[in-house]
């Protein structure tokens, strides 16, 4: 069992590694929580504000701990919060997987978490409401997860996956209703911050699944919508084609054999990795992903 996951380490599992960080860091959390409750200190009420992993929204506290700004994403306190967060990520991040290299999973880990805490940093800098006069932290792997969410949701928006292994739900509708209950969380002044940390990684997330951060891709999607553009503006551009519908038997048919070319690309990186896909099966899997 142990020389799996170590064999897994060894070639550079990303999730697994992801997991693995998080995890120790936890206990070390924990450690430190019980020797400061055994030293007979009273607890500040806001005691995790001075925890040296913690992000601040500071400036200057920032200046003076910048690893902070990596390890906030990796620390978590509160057992259901670190708990939650992991099985989220190791859910999300095995579909994210299975339709993107796997370097991918770190990048975007990094990125989502670093944009998460620039919101909220942001945020409660230009708002005296957020921020009551005085600073705060954030802390967790929630904006990194939640970028990996939506990006995986806008990538394969219809994919069905089962919340609490019951409701059968499509990636879209779950990406959403995080981001709205995130919405109404920030009013409510309960950890405001950290729902806004949730929406900065979910916005990454979503430029990210729209592919706008490859080389040339914003290049091909800007040409792509001026040819629509003048496509339309052109004097035949309203000739009607008239073309029979494909009966329900032609539908399910082509419907069916898309499917199982999927099936057959999916199998192949579960058992070799994206980057033994063919550059027609990757712009195959691409386009279909979008739909």
């Amino acid at each position: 069992m142990f020389g799996n996951y170590f064999k897994r380490l060894r070639t550079g599992d990303p999730l697994l590694q992801l997991i693995l960080i998080n995890g120790i860091l936890f206990i070390a959390v924990q450690v430190y929580l019980v020797s400061y409750y055994l030293s007979g200190k009273p607890l500040d009420p806001f005691w995790g504000e001075d925890l040296m992993l913690a992000a601040n929204s500071s400036w200057e506290i920032m200046k003076q701990r910048p690893w902070s700004l990596v390890t906030h994403m990796f620390a978590h306190i509160h057992t259901g919060h670190f708990l939650f967060n992991m099985i989220a990520l190791y859910s999300m991040g095995k579909i994210f997987l299975s339709i993107e290299r796997p370097s991918n999973l770190w990048k975007l880990y990094l990125l989502g978490g670093t944009f998460g805490y620039l919101l909220f940093a942001i945020s409660f800098h230009f708002s005296d409401v957020l921020s009551g006069g005085r600073n705060h932290a954030i802390l967790g792997a929630s904006a990194a997860v939640m970028a990996i969410v939506v990006a995986t949701a806008v990538m394969q928006p219809k994919r069905i996956v089962y919340l609490f292994g019951a409701v059968r739900l499509e990636l879209a509708w779950l990406a959403i209703i995080l981001i709205v209950l995130d919405l109404a969380s920030i009013r409510q002044g309960v950890n405001s911050g950290g729902h806004i940390g949730h929406i900065g990684g979910g916005l990454f997330g979503f430029f990210y699944g729209l592919k706008l951060f490859e080389a040339g891709r914003m290049t091909v999607l800007v040409s792509s919508w001026k040819k629509n553009i003048l496509t339309l503006l052109r004097p035949n551009s309203m000739k009607v084609v008239h073309r029979r519908p494909k009966t329900d038997d032609e539908y399910n048919t082509e419907r069916a054999e898309k499917q199982k070319k999927i099936d057959i690309i999916l199998d192949k990186i579960g058992q070799s990795g994206y980057e033994s896909l063919t550059p027609t099966e990757k712009d195959f899997l691409f386009k279909h992903s979008q739909k």
